[in-house]
């Protein structure tokens, strides 16, 4: 699952990923969209499944809030989940940092990889044409990072999905983390996925 605060970019780094397309024109997510790409990483084929969805207000507390809105569904049983914000508007972490609490909040967070992804690299601007404000604004960047690699022990990649910079590599590293966690992890509900990874080079985000 793709989440993140509107106009982030997180359409536009599936698409990119999935079709080597880029719409320069803004235009919101209304519907959730389902894509089946297909990935080599560490010389193996997976085939993954990935839901792009509208903005949603929060993360459903129970299966009763999911099934109500069919904005949520899925979102309780995804296997990993990707939030995005946008590196030029560093406001817009907030909004995934509200989302990633919820999410802890209502269910078993302890075995589903969470991927952080700053998009729009290439708005950032250089220190030196802005002096001050972007010495801010890079300082904002460095706690985030720190925050969701040291505090959240997730995983955190920037890219660009308009000159498709690290897109591959965003959905190539939340492959390893599911795959990481299968392997490190013994339990039963674990052992059954890894299976199914063996099985069907299949995996859901």
């Amino acid at each position: 699952m793709l989440l993140g605060a509107p106009a982030v970019g997180k359409t536009s780094i599936v698409q990119q990923f999935v079709w080597n397309e880029f719409c320069q024109q803004y235009a919101p997510t209304e519907r959730k969209t389902t894509y089946y790409p297909s990935i080599v990483t560490n010389d193996r084929l997976y085939e993954i499944t990935i839901s792009d969805l509208p903005v949603i207000p929060y993360f459903p507390i129970n299966s009763y809030y999911e099934w109500a809105n069919y904005r949520y569904y899925g979102l309780r049983s995804a296997t990993a989940y990707i939030l995005v914000f946008d590196l030029s508007n560093i406001e817009t972490f907030q909004y995934i940092r509200t989302i990633r609490d919820q999410m802890h909040e209502s269910r078993n967070m302890q075995n589903v990889p969470i991927l952080v992804v700053g998009n729009k690299h290439d708005l950032i601007a250089p220190e030196e044409v802005l002096g001050n404000t972007a010495k801010s604004s890079e300082e904002k960047r460095r706690d985030i990072v720190n925050l969701v690699k040291k505090h959240w022990k997730s995983g955190y990649i920037e890219c660009s999905a308009k000159y498709n910079w690290k897109v591959v590599a965003v959905f190539k590293e939340l492959v390893n983390m599911v795959d990481n966690l299968s392997s490190r992890d013994q339990s039963p509900i674990l052992d059954n996925f890894h299976e199914t990874l063996d099985r069907n080079k299949c995996v859901v985000i």
